[in-house]
């Protein structure tokens, strides 16, 4: 983590390309008439040019000893910086409140400054930083929108609860890929997403059923990349099991972690959840309504001296109803909407809508596969963000 708040100085004082990245920065200097913007994939990429708080290593052209402004676009949080003509440098964050001002004579000095005041306040600024990225921006992987782990938790809780069109509670795996786009102060991003949900279920005589998933993620935001992981618990018990109406409540914990060298995010989350999951088979018809409602928080951790702490605490609730046409023995249509939504802490995308469509196929007994489901996702939000998914469902 001591990484990060080199970043932060470091990332402050680069120079840019036009084309958009993740982190972009700008930089002008009218004596040597550099007035230019580059952009970054990765946090790596600034130490791979970055030196001891000198920018000739970037810009052979840059003066040391001349004043210069600039700001870095943080993944969406704006930071701004100034030298004067004596070397004294000014950083401020607008948006969260931070304006301080460091007179070391030059500008290395000046920046070493920073860097020791980083030091002694790293725990109060960092956390800012991360809560403003997952208030402010849509494109922090542990919370903020509907691909973060936050979101990947609520979804996957939601679907072992009997909602989507995998409302049957089996045993599968369903490997998938989507693609997520994202919109802030006009700038679209995108995220290609590869993942591979795993689950296991256990039966019992009384009509009970304890549950196992494990989902692991790949994600490709703009060139920046991210890895996470899950494991949830869930134990589905039969309220009402009769031939037609069947009505099952599910209580359930689940715990996740994310991290990304790449976009300086990580964290872990935990959760605790209740989930009502009903349907009616009506002629060839089945019809579904599920309801959950769960409570999600993040983990303080330490790591390498440094607190990573969002301070989130967020209650979820996922609402949705599925309709599902048997064609014959074999193959079913089905068909699904839900409606997410966050209370609590600040989130960017505080809710959003999923439609989806599956083909599934069913297998004679005592096959290797119970079955097979096609599945396609449409997200949106309305104006921030929207996502299409594809996957196949191998069930047991």
């Amino acid at each position: 983590m001591k990484k990060i708040l080199l970043v932060t100085t470091a990332l402050a004082m680069l120079t840019a390309t036009a084309q958009a990245k993740m982190f972009e920065l700008h930089i002008n200097q009218a004596s040597t008439s550099i007035n230019e913007t580059r952009g970054f994939d990765s946090v790596l990429d600034v130490f791979d040019h970055y030196e001891d708080g000198s920018l000739n290593s970037i810009f052979n052209s840059y003066d040391k000893t001349a004043a210069a402004d600039g700001w870095l676009n943080f993944r969406g949080v704006m930071m701004n910086f100034n030298f004067d003509g004596s070397g004294n440098l000014t950083f401020k964050v607008p948006s969260i409140g931070i304006d301080e001002a460091f007179n070391g004579g030059g500008q290395e000095n000046s920046f070493k400054m920073f860097k020791d005041w980083l030091k002694n306040n790293h725990n109060g600024l960092l956390q800012k930083i991360l809560k403003a990225t997952v208030a402010d921006t849509p494109y922090d992987m542990v919370a903020g929108n509907p691909n973060s782990l936050m979101a990947n938790m609520a979804d996957n809780t939601f679907q072992r609860g009997g909602g989507g069109v995998l409302g049957n509670f089996l045993s599968y795996v369903s490997p998938n890929a989507s693609t997520h786009y994202f919109k802030l102060n006009g700038d679209e991003k995108k995220a290609s997403v590869y993942s591979l949900p795993i689950g296991k279920t256990f039966k019992f005589d009384n009509g009970s059923k304890l549950m196992f998933d494990m989902p692991v993620y790949y994600t490709d935001m703009d060139g920046s990349a991210s890895y996470s992981a899950q494991l949830g618990l869930a134990y589905m018990v039969p309220l009402i099991k009769k031939e037609g109406f069947k009505w099952n409540l599910t209580p359930g914990v689940r715990g996740g972690a994310v991290y990304s060298e790449d976009m300086l995010s990580g964290g872990l989350l935990y959760s605790g959840s209740l989930t009502s999951h009903m349907s009616l088979p009506v002629g060839a018809f089945t019809y579904g309504l599920t309801n959950m409602v769960g409570y999600i928080r993040d983990f303080s951790i330490e790591a390498a001296g440094y607190e990573v702490d969002y301070d989130l605490k967020n209650m979820v609730y996922k609402n949705g109803v599925s309709v599902d046409y048997a064609l014959n023995d074999k193959w079913s249509l089905g068909s699904a909407y839900s409606y997410t939504f966050y209370s609590g802490s600040d989130l960017f995308i505080e809710d959003y809508h999923d439609v989806t469509l599956s083909l599934t196929r069913k297998f004679r007994e005592g096959s290797f596969f119970s079955g097979m489901a096609f599945v396609g996702n449409y997200s949106f939000d309305g104006d921030d963000y929207y996502a299409y998914r594809v996957g196949i469902n191998f069930l047991f």
